[in-house]
C-alpha cells in the first residue's frame, strides 16, 4: 500500500477530474492546481483552482479523480471534498482519500518534454459553438499565431506563445511530428486548461490545453512518438 504521505509534497501539481459528468453536456469537468498540503491523516489540500480567471469552489460531499505529479511519477486516486476554508487568502478544499494511492499508467498521460513548433488560432464564438455540435471545424481557415510545444502528451500539451488566450477557449492548433522518418502534420483542437505568465518572459505566457475530441489514431501515433523519442533519449545517455 502507498502512503500518500511519503509520496505527494505542497506544490506538486494536481489534476482534478469530477467522477459523474455533466448531465447537459456529458463531459467531465477538468482542471489543474497543486496541493497546499498534506495532512498526517493523508487528507490532501488543494489550492481552489481557477477557471475563465475565476475560482472554482469544490463542493463539500462531491467525489473527485485526481492525478498528482509527484517526484516520482504520475499517482491518481479517488477522493471526496470534506471541507473548505480559506488560509491568508488563499481558498482551499480538502479532501480525503477514499481509494489507495496508485501509479498511474494510462498512457494518454505519458508526457515528453521537447520544443516543437505549431501555428494556433482561436476559435470564434460561433465555430466554437460549431465545434462543440458536431466535432468538426467549419471553416478551412489556416492557424497563423505562432507559438512552441514544450511538453506533450496522448491527452495534451503544454506550449508557449506571445498570443492571449482566455481559459476555458478552443485553440485550433497545427503541429508537425517526426516520427520514424515520418512527417506527419497533426491538427488539433485543444481547449485551454490554464494560463499563466511566464517568470522571466514579459511578452510570451504559458499555457495549458487538452485535445478535444482526438482520433484514437492519432493518439496512438503522438504516445508512440513520445515513447520513441524517449527511447532515443535513453539510449543516448547510456551510449547504446
Amino acid at each position: 500500500m502507498i502512503d500518500i504521505v511519503d509520496i505527494i509534497r505542497p506544490g506538486d501539481r494536481v489534476d482534478i477530474e469530477t467522477v459523474v459528468a455533466d448531465e447537459r453536456t456529458d463531459d467531465k469537468k477538468y482542471y489543474i492546481t497543486k496541493v497546499y498540503d498534506v495532512g498526517d491523516s493523508g487528507e490532501v489540500e488543494v489550492v481552489m483552482p481557477m477557471e475563465k480567471a475565476r475560482t472554482v469552489v469544490l463542493s463539500v460531499s462531491v467525489v473527485y479523480d485526481l492525478y498528482f505529479y509527484a517526484g516520482k511519477g504520475i499517482y491518481a486516486c479517488t477522493a471526496e471534498v470534506i471541507s473548505r476554508r480559506n488560509e491568508n487568502g488563499v481558498a482551499i478544499a480538502v479532501l480525503a482519500p477514499t481509494s489507495e494511492l496508485r501509479r498511474h499508467q494510462r498512457r494518454e498521460y505519458f508526457r515528453y518534454d521537447c520544443v516543437i513548433g505549431m501555428n494556433a488560432r482561436e476559435l470564434g464564438a460561433d465555430e466554437a459553438a460549431f465545434y462543440e455540435k458536431h466535432g468538426r471545424l467549419m471553416s478551412d481557415e489556416q492557424p497563423y499565431d505562432k507559438g512552441v510545444i514544450v511538453d506533450l502528451s496522448g491527452g495534451g500539451m503544454r506550449f508557449v506563445s506571445a498570443q492571449e488566450y482566455k481559459q476555458g477557449s478552443l485553440i485550433h492548433c497545427r503541429f508537425i511530428l517526426n516520427n520514424k522518418n515520418k512527417m506527419t502534420t497533426y491538427d488539433e483542437v485543444v481547449r485551454v486548461l490554464f494560463a499563466d505568465a511566464l517568470a522571466n518572459n514579459q511578452t510570451s505566457r504559458e499555457y495549458r490545453g487538452q485535445f478535444m475530441r482526438m482520433e484514437s489514431g492519432e493518439r496512438e501515433e503522438i504516445i508512440r512518438f513520445i515513447f520513441e523519442e524517449e527511447r532515443k533519449m535513453r539510449a543516448k545517455q547510456t551510449g547504446m
